[in-house]
């Protein structure tokens, strides 16, 4: 396996997201806009290229959770606009209502950069998240999928093989595996 980039975020970093969020969606269902803000006032380690993943709980329920696996934009922008989907778009929910905000409560998961792995040996669960490619199919599981789910490396892998990326079983063998870290908070 390729070396792994260490990212971290220190508590004030953490602090700062989880408020951006927070506000991003308050402005996002109250007023229907999306929050401006000025660029100078963001930390410079914010503005790296990352992905991330915003998860929205009602009492301890699932209520919304979108991300953007590739790291295509500052993590920032990427938190804003997560934030903002997980209320109206995952079409698993109706969007989050202005009565429902006292209520939810906001996770994020920031994505560390992946790094090819040489074979299942190499992912830790717990640890490690896991984004599988075979020809135009992919898919990506976070870290906990595999420990809320009581997955052990084999189940993780082919679960988000066959179920999430759609790669028939017999190919996931020859799949491409990539494993990354969630720094969740």
């Amino acid at each position: 396996m390729q070396s792994q980039n260490t990212f971290t975020l220190n508590d004030k970093e953490k602090i700062f997201l989880k408020k951006l969020a927070e506000k991003a969606l308050y402005e996002a269902v109250i007023h229907n806009q999306k929050i401006a803000l000025d660029t100078q006032e963001i930390p410079q380690k914010l503005q790296e290229h990352l992905g991330a993943f915003v998860t929205l709980n009602k009492n301890n329920h699932l209520r919304g959770c979108i991300g953007r696996f590739e790291p295509d934009q500052p993590l920032y922008e990427v938190i804003i606009d997560m934030a903002i989907a997980a209320s109206r778009y995952d079409n698993r929910f109706p969007p989050v209502s202005a009565d429902e905000l006292p209520e939810i409560s906001i996770e994020i998961s920031v994505l560390t950069p992946r790094v090819r792995a040489d074979s299942l040996e190499d992912i830790v669960v717990g640890k490690h998240g896991i984004y599988i490619v075979y020809g135009d199919k992919s898919g990506t599981y976070l870290p906990q999928v595999a420990t809320d789910m009581g997955w052990n490396k084999e189940e993780f892998f082919y679960s988000c093989c066959v179920e999430k990326a759609g790669i028939a079983p017999e190919h996931c063998k020859d799949a491409e595996l990539y494993l990354y870290e969630a720094i969740v908070f």
